[in-house]
């Protein structure tokens, strides 16, 4: 029993200490749109999730989104953009309801959640990104 203490142990100071680095380092731009992808595939995800109620799933889109948006706040906060550092947190805590709702297989309140994770969205991107050509970039700095 000791020896499952010590392993468990042993594991979750490499989860920690791994995901500390991980959020040491910031994205680089093309980093950045590929979590900007991530984060609209998961959310599309969720939702199908949400509709076909599988819960187990919905918590893991929640863990992922709750990632990627640790990984955008670093990467605005780095520019020092405290606005947009504070629209990932936002994402972030919408995220975390959804984990909670999932958890609580509350179909109601992960509805919400996708919707106050959508907003935070939609708040955001006309801040601070535009359209071009093929897709979207950061807007330069004013």
């Amino acid at each position: 029993m000791h020896a499952r203490g010590v392993v468990a142990a042993t594991v979750a100071v490499f989860a920690l200490s791994f995901h500390a680095g991980a959020l040491q380092s910031t994205l680089t731009e093309k980093e950045y749109e590929a979590a900007m992808k991530e984060i609209a595939l998961t959310v599309g995800d969720a939702e199908g999730h949400l509709q076909a109620r599988y819960w187990g799933e919905i918590e893991a889109d929640a863990g992922r989104l709750i990632s990627e948006f640790e990984k955008v706040e670093a990467f605005w906060k780095a520019r020092s953009t405290e606005n947009a550092a504070a629209i990932a947190k936002k994402a972030q805590t919408a995220a975390a309801a959804l984990d909670s709702a999932a958890v609580k297989d509350d179909h109601i309140a992960a509805g919400a959640a996708i919707g106050a994770l959508k907003e935070t969205c939609e708040s955001c991107h006309p801040q601070f990104r535009e359209k071009t050509d093929d897709g979207y970039r950061i807007k330069a700095s004013r």
